[in-house]
């Protein structure tokens, strides 16, 4: 009774979504249709590796559609006005599997049509006669006009956040839209990660610096075991290191919840991130750089300002600027969530980035003036002695600038004195990016386990601030205090 272009003048879907390409016959309560599939339909690969068999939500699609045009039909002439939503599906049995290359037949029979609004249907699919599937579902009729209408409306209905909203990117949802920052070498681990997880926030393992893939695999297990089944926990790496593919492929393998990368723009990540189907987050330090993540795939962009600790993203004769410049920036050029980082200090810092349009933060100083943070005693002091005065810019061999607090080790940085790397211990940690200038690796290395004369204690600018060490149960409670106290007497308006 009808081929596949005169199906597509009723059910205009473009190639591959049309799931019935005959109609053999209708009648007014019944419709016989059928689908040729091939072996090469991209919806086969990957199901069933080895052995493709046909998904049966596809099956369950065909029967739907072609259950539709039995209801167009009877509809008449008006049904081009209508949306056929199948937006309820009671019962499916699957009886065998249906193979690529099989001819489906459909059978459909209309049970009941209630005041041209809804239909119940009994579908059914064969192949060679024999039953494949049963399923029972119901369709709606709704009005196009009126279905855009209430659609676009509910989609720029204002929201009002008397309270810090949640962090929801993907199938990703945090409580408390709250990322630690990932601070290398191993100063946040297991520890620090699964215990802002298990308090609502994100969780950030850093692993640069590491060189065993089965240390990342461990740290992401001890992390878990913490945070429970509903913590999210991440990694954070830099693009200039060494072992980066090595180290990356260990954290999707044991099924990472993200990445965030950073100190480079790397294309390779974004491959391992679709192929393991774990959200890459890119850093920016720029509209510009942002715009390049979101090209190639980012799910989120994290925006750091020019406040934030450690290794910075702006290379020599780039301006440093304030993160809200930058995300207010950002949130023009790109349609890809961000994440403010750099220099936030407490909730009042937080409430801010959310309304220049932020859907959350990132954090590191402060995660490190916790009991769980994973650092010797020495350096949680460091950052309790600090003064303003303290907090300074210097050179590092990756290249880029870095804040940290001014020690005997930085005072021989910023002279130009500080002792080179031995060629014979070398490990090549950030490859041809080392500029051997000094060991970054072993001055990170001995602030982390409390030589701080010889250590590189990296921190935030507003580090002089932090004056007392707490749990990040604590942290997280007074952090997002401050946050409701303001939202509660100035709400937080966005758009869905």
């Amino acid at each position: 009774m009808m081929n596949k272009n005169q199906i597509k003048k009723i059910i205009p879907y473009d190639e591959p979504f049309l799931w019935v390409d005959e109609i053999e016959s209708i009648s007014a309560r019944t419709i016989v249709g059928y689908k040729s599939t091939s072996e090469n339909e991209p919806h086969f690969k990957g199901h069933f590796v080895g052995f493709p068999i046909m998904p049966g939500v596809l099956v369950i699609e065909g029967i739907a559609q072609t259950a539709t045009i039995l209801l167009r039909k009877k509809i008449g002439s008006s049904h081009k006005n209508k949306h056929l939503l199948a937006y309820q599906v009671r019962s499916a049995f699957f009886y065998e599997p249906i193979f690529p290359g099989q001819r489906i037949k459909y059978k459909i029979e209309l049970l009941g049509f209630y005041g041209d609004k809804i239909a119940n249907f009994k579908g059914e699919a064969f192949v060679n006669n024999k039953r494949k599937c049963e399923a029972r579902f119901s369709i709606a009729i709704v009005d196009k006009d009126e279905f855009k209408k209430r659609f676009l409306e509910e989609q720029n209905t204002p929201t009002v956040h008397t309270k810090l909203p949640p962090l929801k990117i993907g199938n990703l949802f945090a409580k408390i839209p709250i990322i630690q920052g990932g601070m290398a070498v191993r100063v946040s681990l297991h520890n620090l990660a699964g215990n802002v997880a298990k308090n609502g926030g994100v969780g950030i393992i850093a692993v640069s610096g590491m060189n065993d893939p089965n240390e990342v695999k461990s740290e992401i297990k001890k992390a878990r075991k913490i945070a429970g089944p509903k913590g999210i926990i991440g990694i954070n790496i830099m693009g200039v290191i060494a072992r980066f593919t090595k180290l990356v492929k260990a954290a999707m393998e044991e099924k990472v919840d993200l990445v965030i990368q950073g100190a480079g723009f790397r294309k390779d990540i974004f491959e391992m991130g679709r192929k393991y189907n774990i959200p890459i987050f890119s850093m920016a330090s720029s509209a510009k750089v942002a715009k390049k993540g979101e090209e190639m795939g980012a799910a989120t962009i994290v925006v750091e300002g020019k406040d934030a600790g450690g290794h910075l993203g702006f290379p020599k004769g780039h301006d440093f600027r304030k993160t809200i410049d930058i995300v207010k920036d950002v949130v023009k050029a790109v349609k890809t969530p961000i994440i403010a980082a750099g220099g936030i200090f407490d909730g009042k810092d937080i409430v801010e980035m959310l309304r220049a349009g932020a859907k959350g933060v990132q954090m590191a100083t402060r995660f490190v003036a916790t009991k769980e943070c994973d650092v010797h005693q020495k350096f949680k002091e460091a950052y309790l002695k600090a003064k303003k005065e303290d907090v300074v810019i210097i050179h590092s061999p990756v290249g880029l600038p870095g804040r940290a607090i001014k020690n005997s080790f930085v005072k021989k940085v910023l002279e130009g004195k500080a002792p080179k790397p031995d060629p014979v211990k070398c490990q090549g940690c950030i490859g041809m990016a080392c500029d051997r200038s000094y060991c970054i690796l072993d001055a990170l290395e001995n602030a982390r386990k409390g030589d701080l004369e010889n250590g590189l204690i990296f921190a935030g600018s507003n580090v002089w601030r932090v004056n007392k060490i707490v749990s990040v149960k604590e942290l997280m409670e007074e952090l997002t205090t401050e946050a409701n106290k303001i939202l509660k007497n100035q709400p937080l308006i966005s758009i869905n």
